[in-house]
């Protein structure tokens, strides 16, 4: 969202997209490896299970007014990353945004670790750019949406906290709930079209 008044916003994708195809290329590369590790201590379950249960809390931190993350800032190494990060946002130039794109891949996400689990299970580094770049394009809209919602907000500032913290609790709920039907101790939700060849899996 504070990316979208920047007028070099356009270069944030360009990083992006060349730091996932990286990725994909890499993870496709370790393959086999990398799947396996991942398998055999269920990382990618339980991370989903983990953020899961922080965005909940973050959520509820959010639409109550709690102080549950004011210790982080005690730890230099937060305070590092995150005093880089904003020099990156704030410098108004090309090469810094491009910078602070290409370092999203290194931000926590489950469904980021998921996908390029997949690029590893290919076990080809083609391929794995192939569903890199892809990753990186099909994602993209959500993100332009979230950066233009910064103009819906100014007319409901009066409700940003309540917005911004349902919406935080209902993505950490569908979180932990992927992360426990990787596990298998629940069924994964699915949506089929009525032609049945597709269905959009909603955890």
């Amino acid at each position: 969202m504070l990316i979208g008044a920047h007028r070099y916003r356009h270069f944030y994708f360009l990083g992006r997209t060349l730091s996932f195809t990286l990725a994909g290329f890499l993870a496709g590369a370790l393959g086999a490896v990398l799947h396996s590790f991942l398998k055999l201590y269920h990382l990618a379950e339980l991370l989903s299970l983990l953020l899961g249960l922080f965005i909940v809390i973050a959520g509820f931190n959010i639409l109550f007014n709690l102080h549950f993350f004011y210790w982080t800032s005690h730890f230099s190494v937060f305070k590092f990353a995150a005093n880089k990060l904003s020099l990156l946002l704030l410098k108004d130039r090309p090469t810094a945004t491009f910078l602070f794109g290409f370092f999203t891949v290194f931000l926590p996400c489950g469904q980021t670790l998921i996908v390029f689990s997949a690029c590893a299970l290919s076990q080809s580094p083609w391929t794995g750019i192939f569903n890199g770049v892809m990753f990186a394009l099909f994602t993209t809209p959500s993100l332009l949406f979230a950066m233009h919602t910064f103009h819906l907000f100014k007319s409901l500032k009066n409700y940003y906290q309540p917005i911004l913290g349902c919406s935080s609790i209902i993505v950490g709920l569908l979180s932990i709930c992927r992360g426990l039907a990787e596990m298998g101790w629940i069924s994964h939700l699915r949506w089929t079209f009525p032609s049945s060849l597709y269905h959009i899996v909603i955890y």
